[in-house]
């Protein structure tokens, strides 16, 4: 099990004493996709010049995600900036990626065919696929200076009801007066925290000290809500347009991320036009804005989220949005278009 988390296809490293995570959402791939997606990416990978870039689940959707075809085909569009400069990527799933029966557990095979693609399937006794912890190593030795950690958040809660046989009665996951407001998605499963609670002490053991990092994942979890309702005492900034999409349970994966206290830096997307960000228990919690132009998106959020680590320093990270507007000449975006999550 630790040589399997201390392994990646392309070793991460530190260089000259920096590493930077690039992280693109929700790109909401279709058979007929509109080809600007890659003009943004590869504009945005040009631009700041990443270490990795991660994606943050939804990568396909709707027809895109029929079969390995559709999938492979979608792909090669936003991964082909990273791939052409030698750049990593890895990626987790989101809640749209096998809504047409094409399973994530498939589409990770498709995934891993990619020469730059560093993302794992994950042990077997955490729940979902891609459940995987990438390792930064010293510039100048094989110490683990930083961990990058993706989760697998999964779809809908009527997914959770089934597996654990809760009762159907709708008002169970959307009570009329909820203490955290549900879109009625799925929730991280306890196995999942035991899978990166072990692995973490796994981890420091091997160090010989704890090791700082960052996780992504898909679907928010409550805890974002508490940011913009107390934005003085938690420095909120950044927008939000449309209500936090998370699930009615709070799997406690926030709680787990304070007592362990390595995790310093979480990211999810699915909202596609909230980009907020703030600061709770000493943990950074920040949404990244969609990149989409075949799911909704606003022109002025579209872009990725830019996490900037320093080797003498990775406890101590700086995260902000880059827009696509800031790095496309004569951006022209697109107008707004409404779809569901």
């Amino acid at each position: 099990m630790l040589e399997e988390n201390l392994y990646t296809r392309k070793p991460l490293r530190f260089k000259d004493g920096k590493f930077r995570i690039l992280i693109f959402s929700d790109t909401h791939g279709i058979k007929n996709y509109d080809t600007r997606i890659t003009r943004d990416i590869d504009a945005i990978i040009d631009g700041t010049s990443p270490s990795i870039v991660l994606f943050n689940g939804d990568q396909v959707w709707g027809d895109g995600a029929e079969n390995a075809d559709s999938v492979r085909a979608f792909l090669k569009a936003i991964t082909g900036p990273a791939e052409k400069r030698g750049i990593p990527w890895a990626h987790v799933f989101g809640n749209h990626d096998d809504e047409k029966g094409y399973i994530n557990e498939e589409q990770q095979k498709v995934y891993e065919e990619f020469e730059f693609c560093l993302t794992k399937r994950g042990p077997a006794e955490a729940a979902g696929t891609g459940n995987y912890v990438l390792p930064v190593l010293s510039e100048k030795s094989d110490k683990i200076v930083y961990n990058i950690w993706g989760l697998d958040s999964h779809d809908s809660f009527n997914d959770y009801k089934k597996e654990f046989g809760l009762k159907e009665d709708p008002w169970f996951f959307r009570m009329p007066d909820p203490l955290f407001p549900s879109g009625g998605y799925d929730s991280i499963r306890f196995s999942q925290l035991m899978w990166y609670w072990n692995t973490s002490e796994e981890l420091d053991k091997y160090n010989g000290g704890r090791i700082p990092g960052m996780m992504f994942f898909h679907i928010p979890i409550p805890e974002f809500i508490t940011l913009y309702r107390n934005t003085a005492q938690t420095h909120y900034e950044g927008l939000m347009r449309e209500s936090c999409g998370n699930g009615p349970i709070d799997s406690g994966l926030f709680n787990c991320l304070v007592e362990r206290g390595e995790v310093k830096t979480v990211v999810c997307g699915h909202d596609h036009i909230n980009d907020f960000e703030g600061e709770y228990c000493n943990i950074r919690l920040a949404m990244d804005g969609g990149i989409s132009y075949d799911g909704y998106c606003d022109d002025d959020i579209r872009g990725g989220r830019i996490i900037d680590v320093s080797e003498t320093s990775p406890f101590d990270v700086f995260t902000y949005m880059v827009r696509a507007s800031e790095y496309v000449p004569d951006y022209p975006g697109t107008e707004k278009r409404i779809f569901d999550k």
